[in-house]
């Protein structure tokens, strides 16, 4: 719909308009002084598991260990909010600057591969030398096996490429959740 949205402004008064899907951001700034804090309880992966680790929530809840996949969990394409932010400067910059090759344009931004529930669960747990209290239950209607992003359109066009390690955002996000008190 938001797509759609730009599509009909773009046409309508004859302007740029640069779209970029984001797939599943993690991590936070260096400072942790920014970061993710949702209301209630999470829908996402990383405020759980550091919402989890702070004792904030008792278990983390992992859906499912029968998917095809290298540990049997869910896959999905976790990229760091500072490539994220980077994204967004040569975004604008390439509004400014005019490089625009179509009026409409979109830009996948993820890693390009996928990590596994429990990969990241042992990402955080690694870096930030802490058990976390997790549970295997039963598969969750409608989730997919795996979603990552092509970004190679992001990489020719825009100049960018993600570079921040899972491991280094899992350690921003656990500064940022541990700033929060509990």
């Amino acid at each position: 719909m938001g797509e759609e949205i730009l599509e009909d402004f773009s046409s309508a008064f004859n302007k740029n308009v640069i779209c970029l899907r984001y797939f599943n951001p993690v991590g936070a700034h260096p400072t942790a002084k920014i970061g993710e804090l949702p209301k209630g309880i999470p829908n996402n992966l990383i405020p759980y598991v550091t919402q989890t680790a702070a004792g904030i929530r008792e278990t983390l809840s992992v859906w499912g260990d029968d998917y095809p996949t290298r540990d049997g969990t869910a896959i999905r394409d976790y990229i760091d909010v500072n490539d994220l932010a980077d994204a967004h400067v040569k975004a604008v910059t390439r509004l400014i600057e005019n490089k625009n090759k179509h009026k409409l344009e979109f830009f996948n931004l993820g890693t390009g591969t996928g990590s596994t529930v429990l990969e990241v669960v042992h990402a955080f747990e690694k870096s930030n030398d802490l058990k976390l209290n997790y549970q295997v239950k039963e598969r969750r209607g409608g989730d997919i096996i795996e979603a990552y992003a092509d970004n190679s359109f992001a990489e020719k066009e825009l100049g960018w490429k993600p570079k921040t390690p899972l491991a280094e955002s899992m350690r921003t996000a656990w500064e940022w959740q541990k700033s929060l008190g509990k």
